[in-house]
């Protein structure tokens, strides 16, 4: 691309995002805190209060839904915005823009799993397998040995070798697109979605695959993709959606967090086929209302704290479980046990894995995020 091709894609920015953003890793931080409180006091699910707060905190993993949704719908926007205002599409430059956004976390995470936690401790045994995750395959190495592994900090990058996985296929999907201009793109996302609903319809039985396997969830990512690509053509959807009145947005809200608490029973059993498409849906319409929303009763970016966090949340998600691996044993070698250690471990937690988050976003988040200019915004 040349130097005034360049110059002519201008930064992006949807308010509210970043804010929601934190939310979404913040809801994934509180589902594996419940989780291993639950491991750390068997009886505990017992106590009623305990047990009325796990009916929500169960459901913090749809933070990753919401992160599929989000990543399909921003980055289909982009690509099909610098196709405009260029005149084309550089796929080099953005598979080099995605390169210094997500590879330096990830293999972070890699190193400290693989190499540096071998090296410092002698108990430390993992059997997840070091070349899936080096080559961004993690999700199908958690398919086959995430049961197995008491390693949980290796788990999360699985969302994120999916979300590679996506860059790559969809980025050169559209450039074909583009270059062929013959189908259009709405026909070529509806075929997507058939053959992931085959896809989950062949191996809804299988709880791993059916939350681990790229064609499964990959309907988050088209849905956000159709999102995005109806805003970049202004669908007349879309502005009935931001021009809903207060109180239909606050009917759809309560609809659809009931629909998220309730999901284990509404999509049991075979119906678990429909859960992803139906759920995704749901954060497509927070993600228009809350970044174009005309008549939102609340906009979460207000809170510029949230909007701060949102900035390093690529880290908080990244980081939050090593945080916590490395605090509970640490618990299991110095602390005695007892209730006391439920606010401390959510404390001590939270404060940490923030203090991490935001020095890798100063040191080398943000250096790498003003070098991407080079190759054009985003």
């Amino acid at each position: 691309m040349s130097n005034q091709a360049r110059q002519k894609i201008s930064p992006v920015y949807f308010e509210n995002l970043d804010a929601l953003r934190f939310l979404a890793a913040f809801s994934v931080f509180i589902f594996h805190y419940f989780r291993d409180i639950k491991a750390f006091y068997p009886g505990i699910e017992e106590n009623s209060i305990f047990k009325s707060m796990l009916v929500v905190a169960d459901k913090g993993g749809l933070g990753v839904n919401f992160f599929f949704v989000l990543s399909g719908f921003l980055i289909t926007y982009l690509i099909f915005q610098e196709k405009q205002r260029t005149g084309t599409f550089s796929l080099g430059n953005f598979l080099i823009r995605r390169t210094l956004r997500i590879w330096p976390l990830y293999f972070i995470i890699i190193l400290i799993g693989f190499v540096l936690f071998p090296l410092i401790f002698d108990w430390y045994h993992t059997i997840h397998n070091p070349y899936m995750y080096v080559f961004f395959l993690a999700n199908f190495d958690e398919i086959t040995n995430g049961l197995h592994d008491s390693v949980n900090f290796l788990t999360a990058p699985w969302s994120v070798a999916v979300e590679e996985q996506f860059y790559l296929f969809w980025s050169i999907l559209l450039f074909a697109l583009f270059k062929w201009n013959k189908l259009r793109f709405e026909f070529v996302i509806l075929i997507l979605f058939i053959l992931s609903f085959w896809f989950r319809e062949i191996f809804w039985h299988n709880e791993r695959v059916i939350y681990y396997h790229t064609f499964s969830v990959c309907q988050d990512i088209l849905t956000g993709a159709l999102a995005g690509f109806a805003v970049f053509n202004k669908s007349k959807w879309v502005e009935f959606i931001i021009s809903l009145s207060r109180w239909k947005i606050v009917l759809v809200y309560l609809v659809g967090f009931v629909i998220c608490l309730a999901k284990n029973k509404l999509f049991a059993g075979q119906f678990i086929i429909a859960e992803r498409f139906v759920l995704s849906l749901f954060f497509a319409f927070i993600i228009l209302e809350q970044s174009m929303g005309k008549n939102s009763v609340f906009k979460w970016g207000k809170i510029s704290l949230l909007n701060y966090l949102g900035k390093i949340s690529y880290g908080f998600y990244m980081y939050h479980l090593i945080v916590m691996f490395v605090i509970c044993r640490l618990v299991e070698i110095y602390l005695p046990t007892g209730y006391y250690l439920i606010p401390l471990y959510f404390t001590a937690s939270l404060l940490l894995t923030v203090c991490a988050s935001a020095v890798s976003y100063k040191f080398i988040e943000a250096p790498l995020l003003h070098l991407k200019k080079k190759y054009g915004h985003e």
